[in-house]
């Protein structure tokens, strides 16, 4: 387990950094500047949103997820109130406003929260994939424990994604992560938590129309095993499932590359180069390979770089989940 924990948060850290060159490009514009991106690289000096960074730099979807562990290694426990103290915190230490890399629905609810407003209703206009994106830590926290996992995600995502939409989403990516730790997991019991996770999501938050999650999950995955390689899925996901920042797009496309049969790091770098929100793909699709493969599956110098680039520590932070666990099974 210590592994496989470990191996969650490299790779949250290592598609972050790997899909952050290529983050808002078409296929075609990704082959043309880069060719296929395989390794860690800057971002090219034209990059509309992300010229200024640097090669091995994670953007949100890594730095929101630690925010929301450092709060419950402070705090001993997840919900809204916590979740909003800790990317407000985020928000005011890494000066996001005046970043590239700060999703709509996260810019409008972080500005509602500064000024005071209910982590409960901070979200009521958030329809993007950033509640969905910082699932980790609430698997984490929630081990073995689907049902917690999903209550939990609930309340993670609504101070900023407070749309039953993007609830949905936050509850499918929460439920696959805990699914993906279990030792008797395996690609199709993931999926089956993803879509359990995201029917449950529609219960929650501000009424917001907006396709089944779920159903898209299974018709996107139906589409990427079909394909007869990774490259063809690949292009048959952006044509027809769609890879722009909303849940019924990302989540169905994580969960297909996730059942794909190429080893897991093939996978990554295919997420990384599919084009669209690529840095929130390849993350997510790290989370979970991460928590099913284990860390090993991760080239141990390309998350070194990471660490050393970005000065944060990951085996720090698993060793911490870890010792909360067996401080937890001491305690029962």
């Amino acid at each position: 387990m210590k592994q496989k924990i470990l191996g969650s948060l490299v790779g949250v850290a290592l598609g972050d950094a790997l899909g952050m060159p290529t983050e808002f490009m078409t296929q075609q514009a990704i082959s043309e500047k880069y060719g296929v991106v395989r390794e860690l690289c800057a971002p090219h000096q034209e990059h509309y949103h992300h010229h200024y960074l640097t090669r091995a730099q994670i953007t949100d979807d890594t730095e929101q997820t630690l925010a929301l562990l450092d709060a419950f290694f402070r705090h001993g426990k997840l919900n809204a109130d916590v979740a909003a103290e800790a990317l407000v915190t985020w928000a005011k230490e890494k000066d996001v406003f005046n970043s590239t890399y700060l999703g709509p629905s996260s810019k409008k609810a972080l500005q509602r929260l500064m000024s005071g407003e209910d982590p409960q209703e901070t979200g009521f206009f958030g329809t993007t994939i950033g509640g969905a994106m910082r699932m980790l830590p609430v698997a984490l926290t929630c081990l073995g424990d689907l049902e917690q996992a999903i209550e939990t995600a609930v309340e993670v995502s609504m101070p900023t994604h407070g749309t039953s939409l993007a609830i949905s989403g936050a509850t499918s990516m929460a439920a696959a992560l805990v699914e993906s730790f279990a030792v008797v997991a395996d690609q199709e019991s993931v999926i089956s938590a993803a879509c359990h996770g995201a029917e449950r999501g529609l219960a929650y938050g501000y009424p917001y129309p907006g396709p089944s999650i779920a159903k898209r999950i299974r018709w996107a995955v139906n589409l990427s095993v079909s394909a007869p390689d990774l490259q063809s899925a690949l292009s048959e996901l952006y044509d027809y499932v769609g890879v722009d920042m909303v849940p019924h797009e990302i989540v169905p496309v994580v969960m297909a590359l996730f059942a794909r049969p190429e080893e897991p790091m093939e996978l990554l770098i295919g997420a990384a180069n599919i084009g669209g929100d690529t840095d929130t793909i390849a993350s997510m699709l790290g989370a979970l390979l991460g928590a099913h493969y284990g860390v090993d599956v991760f080239p141990v110098a390309m998350w070194k770089e990471i660490e050393t680039v970005n000065k944060i520590d990951l085996e720090k932070y698993a060793a911490q989940v870890w010792q909360r666990i067996e401080d937890r099974r001491a305690c029962s």
